[in-house]
């Protein structure tokens, strides 16, 4: 236990002395700077020591090659003459991260925490991520006419397709970018539009034979280029050692090109088997990407508009990433929803659903502007059917059921319990609640965030074409700047 961290054992001892352990309490004191959090990685060393003493029944033996160490002299502690040091190997990293996975299960979040942050750290990856501030550097620059590289066109026109953010595709079609025209009619992404020339005539674009699965039309390939942009590839094959072998070079949750850990991208590509290979490893499930997507949300928001992989993927993704409770704060309260509650799917579809539903790179066959106007009955139902019946009951298999669960639920419903959980932006439509937050882990522990900060809910409203706020208004930051 001390020879291997040595030096954060002496950090501990150091300035005590032996008086100050008599009595029957500690005299001890926080740091005057309560922002000082460099003492906060001896809670893990304190809290081990702590359990070895109490755990011990009748005796307690140590077993340690450090025999001189600070700690030993300050516990008065003394070596057993007869026994033979024994060599004890240091722990590999695949099995400090296995501790910290087993702690984060235990709810021991700040010990798991220093265990990466101190063991697991890994060398940076030789690549820079997307992230939202890279789209900020990139669209002026991608937009201007002026500026003739198209590399930087194809870079912002494939962060677009990935994270399904379709105001940017008819921007680049706008600057005559070939990949984006093939995408548009008329400026247009042609998931948005209600008609198009089919056969010499127009139709509804819902009927066109094949229109959505037919890997010829330029929704298919759209959706082919989406996973090829977000390095999808090896998270697909039935051999995960390249996906591996990048885990032990840049550590088990570095990011990927395209911004994912290496548990978002298989969660999304469906393939459990590398799912719990990872999560052996340590994998963080919580982690969040700039859109406050998990892991979970990312495969929860493929299944929104890919039947097929909803139905395929789904239950087995649920069993290994999906929370035991949905957890947010919302009208001054904490509401904690049980996975067998009316609210769970329902509320999980719009938190996950909300980065792609106004974003128009989707086939909506139920009509693309119903989208614009927020969640409704008919577009929910379409995701909860696909749901194997022990995750969604048949019972709840009815239009009937799922109104009364969104009126119920809504922040100006009388209902008891009042949950407040969405807000009705018209007859029939829903968006969660304005003041909802959503619990995401800081720098400092963790907070309640604002659901327009932790879903970068600004970011969205702009590659939505600003359709997503149509009649809901989040509260605004005063003191934030302008997005």
């Amino acid at each position: 236990m001390i020879s291997a961290n040595r030096a954060a054992y002496a950090e501990v001892c150091r300035d005590v002395a032996p008086g100050d352990l008599e009595g029957d309490e500690l005299d001890y004191r926080r740091a005057g700077d309560k922002r000082d959090k460099s003492l906060e990685i001896n809670k893990f060393y304190v809290n081990a020591l702590y359990v070895a003493m109490t755990r011990a029944v009748e005796g307690l033996t140590i077993v340690e090659t450090d025999v001189q160490h600070p700690l030993l002299r300050l516990l008065d502690l003394k070596e057993i003459a007869d026994v033979a040091p024994t060599a004890v190997p240091a722990s590999t990293k695949d099995e400090w991260a296995q501790e910290a996975r087993k702690l984060e299960l235990q709810g021991k979040q700040e010990q798991a925490r220093a265990i990466r942050e101190t063991f697991l750290a890994a060398r940076p990856t030789p690549w820079t991520s997307w992230s939202l501030q890279a789209l900020l550097e990139w669209t002026p620059k991608a937009l201007d006419p002026r500026n003739p590289s198209a590399k930087i066109k194809q870079a912002l026109f494939d962060y677009a397709l990935w994270h399904g953010q379709g105001a940017y595709i008819e921007r680049l079609a706008d600057a005559n970018f070939a990949p984006a025209l093939a995408l548009t009619h008329r400026g247009q992404l042609l998931a948005r539009v209600a008609q198009v020339l089919h056969e010499g005539k127009f139709v509804e674009l819902a009927k066109v034979p094949g229109f959505s699965n037919d890997p010829r039309n330029p929704m298919g390939r759209a959706r082919r280029r989406r996973c090829a942009s977000g390095n999808c590839g090896h998270y697909l094959e039935r051999s995960n050692r390249a996906v591996l072998q990048d885990c032990d070079l840049y550590g088990v949750d570095h990011k990927a090109y395209c911004g994912a850990t290496p548990l978002m991208l298989a969660a999304r590509a469906g393939n459990a088997a590398l799912i719990d290979t990872l999560l052996a490893r340590g994998a963080d499930p919580e982690m969040v990407d700039d859109y406050g997507h998990t892991a979970w949300m990312g495969a929860l928001n493929r299944a929104i508009d890919d039947e097929a992989f909803a139905r395929a993927h789904l239950a087995a993704l649920f069993e290994r990433l999906g929370p035991e409770t949905l957890d947010v704060h919302t009208d001054g309260r904490l509401v904690r929803l049980e996975r067998a509650q009316g609210e769970f799917w329902p509320l999980g579809l719009m938190l996950a659903g909300l980065k792609t539903h106004c974003g128009g790179l989707t086939v909506r066959p139920l009509g693309p502007y119903r989208y614009t106007r927020g969640f409704f009955a008919d577009g929910l139902m379409q995701t909860l059917d696909r749901l194997p019946e022990h995750l969604w009951p048949n019972a709840r298999r009815r239009k009937e059921y799922l109104n009364a669960v969104l009126a119920r639920a809504e922040v100006d419903s009388g209902y008891r319990p009042a949950r407040k959980l969405w807000k009705r932006s018209s007859v029939g439509y829903y968006m969660p609640a304005p003041d909802m937050r959503l619990r995401r882990r800081t720098a400092d522990g963790e907070a309640w965030v604002p659901i327009d900060e932790a879903l970068a809910l600004a970011a969205v409203d702009v590659g939505g074409s600003h359709w997503l706020f149509h009649g809901y208004a989040p509260p605004v930051d005063a003191s934030a700047s302008a997005p």
